[in-house]
Order: C-alpha cells, then structure tokens, then sequence
C-alpha cells in the first residue's frame, strides 16, 4: 500500500504552494505560514517540539520560539519545501514511522487548508486511505476523546468503533461517519466534519 501520510505531504506542499503563504485554515488563529512552519519544525527539528506543548517553560519556550521565528523569516518557498521533503534526519523519511507519525497529522492539515478556502468540495477517498485513516483513531481516538464530558462512540460502517470519553457517563453520544470525517471530528474539526450524531 502506498505511505498515504507522504501522498498528503505532497498534496499539501501543493495547495500550500498554489494559496500562498497568508490563506486561512481551519486551525484557530492559524494562517498558511503558522501551519507550515508547525509543521517544517515538527519534522525537522525535534529538540524545539517540546516547547509547542509547555511554550512557559523557560528553557524550552524561548528555544522553540527562537526556532520558530527562524523558519517563519524564511522564504515562503524554501519553507514549503521544507513540508515537502523533509530532512536526511527526520524520521518521517522513514516510511514505517512517517505512517504512524504523520498519516493523521497530514490529512488532518490538509484539510485544514482545503475546508478553510471559498470554493472546497468534498473528496472521495480510496478505500486504503480510509483504512489507514481508521488505522490512526483506533490507536489515537481514545486519547483525543478523553476530554469528552459524556461517553463517545466513534462508528465507521464496515470498520468499527472506537471508543472514548468518559466511561461512566449516563448518556452515550455515537458519532457515525466516514474514517476520514471521524478523525476530523476526533481532532476538533467539529464544524467541518461530515458525521452524524445521536444519543442512547
């Protein structure tokens, strides 16, 4: 099967190349640039990734954001670039890794990008790439919801359920859809995602 988290780093690089480096994207107070230089740095630089998730941290708040202003005076092509093709010492060159690190990372983005602009449509993914979307929330879905204040239900016609949020909960919430739009709704793309909900 093909690296379907590398097809989406490309296709990306590509919209990211065509929308400029001041688009919007669905990720709150993020345009294009904040998204690829999160990303750029994600993959290339390790040692500042700390500091996204405790940026108060002094040691390691000033380092990333001293990274971080270094990939943003870049040129909006070398950054792109840099999403693209990661470097020689990036695991994501390492296909095994680069699936399990970036197939939902990338589809997710790419969609951020794509759902953000004026004239999106929806796209028909291959089955493959769906089953390597359920492949990503069965591992990670029970983490994403477990801030969910009721029971979560996560259903893929002919893949499963996931299960998360809060196990003791009276009510269950069951949101049914495709892979793709479950992982969606798993990040936080509530609005955006193509699901539907009930309760039980």
């Amino acid at each position: 099967m093909t690296n379907f988290a590398n097809v989406e780093r490309r296709h990306l690089a590509a919209l990211l190349r065509r929308v400029g480096p001041d688009a919007p994207t669905l990720c709150e107070g993020w345009d294009t640039r904040d998204l690829a230089v999160h990303l750029a740095i994600r993959d290339a630089r390790p040692d500042a990734v700390p500091g996204m998730f405790a940026p108060k941290l002094p040691l390691l708040g000033s380092h990333t954001r001293s990274v971080d202003g270094d990939y943003r005076a870049m040129p909006w092509e070398s950054l792109v670039d840099l999403v693209e093709r990661p470097p020689l010492h990036s695991p994501g060159r390492w296909s095994p890794v680069d699936k399990r690190m970036n197939t939902g990372e990338f589809f997710v983005h790419h969609e951020d990008v794509r759902r953000a602009q004026p004239q999106w449509h929806p796209r028909q993914l291959l089955h493959d790439e769906q089953k390597a979307l359920w492949a990503m929330l069965k591992l990670g879905g029970p983490a994403m919801l477990r801030k969910e204040s009721e029971s979560v239900v996560l259903l893929a016609a002919g893949f499963g359920a996931v299960r998360g949020g809060k196990k003791s909960a009276r009510r269950v919430k069951i949101v049914r859809g495709e892979p793709s739009e479950l992982l969606l709704w798993a990040f936080g793309r509530r609005e955006q995602a193509a699901v539907e909900i009930s309760e039980e």
